[in-house]
This record gives C-alpha cells, sequence and structure tokens, in this order.
C-alpha cells in the first residue's frame, strides 16, 4: 500500500519534491541577493556609508538583509584562499625552486669559478672530457665522479663523498687550480698533471704518454667549444 507504479513511496516523492523546491529557492536568493547587493553598492557609493547591509537596517527589511546575509557568508567560504597561499607556503615553494636551480650543475660550477679564479669553460671541458657529466661514473683505474677523482686526492682535498656533484666540481675545481699556479698558468702542464699527476710531469713531462696528449686534444677542443 502506498507505492507507486515505480516502486517510490509517496514520502519520497514528496522528499524529492522539496528537495527541487529548495533548489530553486537557493537559485532565487542567490539571484535576489547579487541583484540587491549590486544596487546597494551603487548607493553606499553615492552616500558613502560603510556597508550594503547597513541601509537595509534603517528600513527594517529583515528578510532582504537576512538573504544578503547568507550570500555575504557564503561567497566569502567559495572565494577564500588556499591554505598553502594564505600561510605564506608559496613564498617556501619559490625559495625551494631557487636552491633546487643554485644546486645544479650550473650553479656548482659557477660557485666552483668563483671560488678559485678558474674559467666555467676550462671546468665544463675537464668535467666532459673525464666523465661527460656523469656524476657517478667510475674509471677502470678507481677514478671517480664528474671530475674523475682518485680516492686518495679526494681525501687530501676533504672529500667525503666524491659522487656529490659539489663536493666533486669543487675538489676538482681546487686542484686544477692548484695545477695552474704549480705550472704558472701553462695549460698543457696543468692538464698533464691533472690527467698523469704532477710528479709524473715533473720527471717525465717532456714524454708524455699518448693518452695524456689525446686529454690534452680533447679537454682544449671542448675548452674552444664552451668558450665560444
Amino acid at each position: 500500500m502506498g507505492t507507486q507504479p515505480n516502486g517510490l513511496l509517496f514520502k519520497d516523492i514528496l522528499s524529492a519534491s522539496g528537495a527541487e523546491q529548495k533548489k530553486r529557492e537557493d537559485t532565487g536568493v542567490a539571484a535576489a541577493a547579487v541583484e540587491m547587493l549590486r544596487l546597494e553598492m551603487m548607493k553606499s557609493a553615492l552616500s558613502l556609508s560603510d556597508s550594503p547591509l547597513d541601509t537595509w537596517s534603517a528600513t527594517g527589511n529583515q528578510p532582504i538583509k537576512a538573504l544578503l546575509a547568507r550570500f555575504f557568508e557564503q561567497s566569502q567560504q567559495t572565494t577564500a584562499p588556499p591554505q598553502s597561499i594564505a600561510s605564506g607556503r608559496n613564498d617556501t615553494v619559490a625559495v625551494t625552486v631557487r636552491e633546487e636551480r643554485d644546486s645544479s650543475l650550473e650553479g656548482i660550477i659557477h660557485k666552483a669559478a668563483r671560488r678559485y679564479g678558474v674559467e666555467e669553460s676550462l671546468i665544463k671541458a675537464v668535467i666532459k672530457a673525464e666523465s661527460n657529466f656523469n656524476p657517478k661514473a667510475v674509471s677502470h683505474a678507481g677514478a671517480e665522479g664528474l671530475m674523475q677523482l682518485m680516492p686518495a686526492t679526494a681525501r687530501g682535498l676533504g672529500v667525503t663523498d666524491s659522487f656529490d656533484p659539489e663536493q666533486n666540481i669543487m675538489a676538482g675545481t681546487r686542484f686544477l687550480k692548484d695545477m695552474l699556479n704549480r705550472y704558472d698558468g701553462n695549460l698543457d702542464a696543468a692538464l698533464a698533471a691533472y690527467n698523469w699527476g704532477p710528479g709524473n710531469v715533473d720527471k717525465k713531462g717532456a714524454s708524455l704518454p699518448r693518452e695524456t696528449r689525446q686529454y690534452l686534444a680533447t679537454v682544449k677542443s671542448f675548452y674552444s667549444q664552451f668558450s665560444g
């Protein structure tokens, strides 16, 4: 008993009808509120009133005032800024992005060049020849990282992790600068010492091995490219 052909109870139909009616009423409320707000804002601008609701308090038109109040409340809830922006987290994101950019290879190379007075293009040329910009590179002789530091050399330069790009580049650039100073700015001698070892260059510099001669040609070629 009390059921419709589609199986719905009469009270369900009334409930659905009521929900639809309320939806229409809410739509009408919003439209009315928007229109009244527009008119009152115009009126407030002329009268220099502090709030559109102040005028309605004087007229005693409480129903319209209530509609406007509800509209204001809904608008504030809808347009509230995201918590991340309101709390200033967007600034934190900007700082993080900036820090990540500065920790890139370009940033590290730039910092090493400024600290040790070595051209960025020369640092890049050595990295390209040594590891092809692979921070995890390991040679058959055991040299590690971007600038291919031997473990003993790395320890002597204070490196704790040769595969860390910043530690490797800073230490490698420092060693390269030491070689340039040692040989009075002679690039060939400095690069030969970087590849073959300063002890070998001091003792047998007149007879560089073929591998070191090839190394010099490769680095200088990259140096020219990065300088252009």
